[in-house]
């Protein structure tokens, strides 16, 4: 299974959730391979900064788009769930993310900017659809205030929007930002309401892929 974390706008939360869902598929007994595409490198760095106690999660940085084509297959066939964090960028690299994905997950952060990000995301969305007409595609809330006016419009927005909206939620916690200089997820940190928003979100995901592979 291959789960693509894709934006095209940056500081949505793509690393985050990557490196969380890794967290929580790896406690689960998943052997897991975290690719990280950004430049930045921010999941790579993150998984040198985990405990050698703590489960394995192979992380790797593919920052090109035929080095990740042509490497993608090999490295799915030594795991269970591959996830990649993708690059906020209308690229080959984008474009390639998405042609590996089984399912594709969008952070939305609640703002207009976020909004009009998803427009152009839609239009590469559905033409990677005509070459995988195997993916779906999430939107994630993240970093969500709640009982906020803002954060309602952009429910509503996105509830208009031919790609479904997951239940799952992660709200604005500090825990999300503070376990990552420990190479942690929210999963292995103190704080139990940002841990037991990571697990219903790999959870939710998981079930989505698993009806998937039922109907195949």
């Amino acid at each position: 299974m291959i789960i693509s974390v894709v934006s095209l706008k940056g500081g949505t939360g793509k690393s985050t959730i990557s490196q969380n869902l890794a967290v929580c598929y790896a406690h689960s007994g998943y052997k897991v391979t975290l690719v990280d595409t950004d430049v930045n490198g921010s999941s790579l760095r993150w998984s040198g900064l985990r405990s050698d106690d703590l489960p394995r999660i192979t992380t790797l940085a593919l920052n090109d788009g035929n080095a990740l084509r042509k490497n993608a297959k090999l490295l799915h066939a030594d795991c269970d769930i591959m996830i990649i964090d993708g690059t906020p960028a209308l690229s080959e690299l984008a474009s390639t993310t998405l042609l590996l994905a089984d399912i594709a997950l969008i952070p939305i952060k609640p703002g207009p900017l976020d909004i009009w990000a998803t427009e152009k995301f839609l239009e590469k969305y559905e033409n990677v659809r005509t070459l995988n007409d195997g993916l779906s595609a999430n939107f994630v809330l993240n970093q969500f205030i709640y009982r906020s006016n803002l954060g309602q419009e952009v429910v509503d927005v996105l509830n208009d929007m031919p790609i479904p909206l997951l239940k799952s939620i992660l709200h604005t916690r500090v825990a999300f930002s503070e376990c990552i200089s420990g190479g942690l997820g929210a999963f292995e940190y103190k704080d139990p309401k940002a841990a037991a928003e990571s697990v219903s979100l790999a959870n939710e995901v998981i079930e989505i892929l698993e009806n998937k592979l039922q109907k195949k």
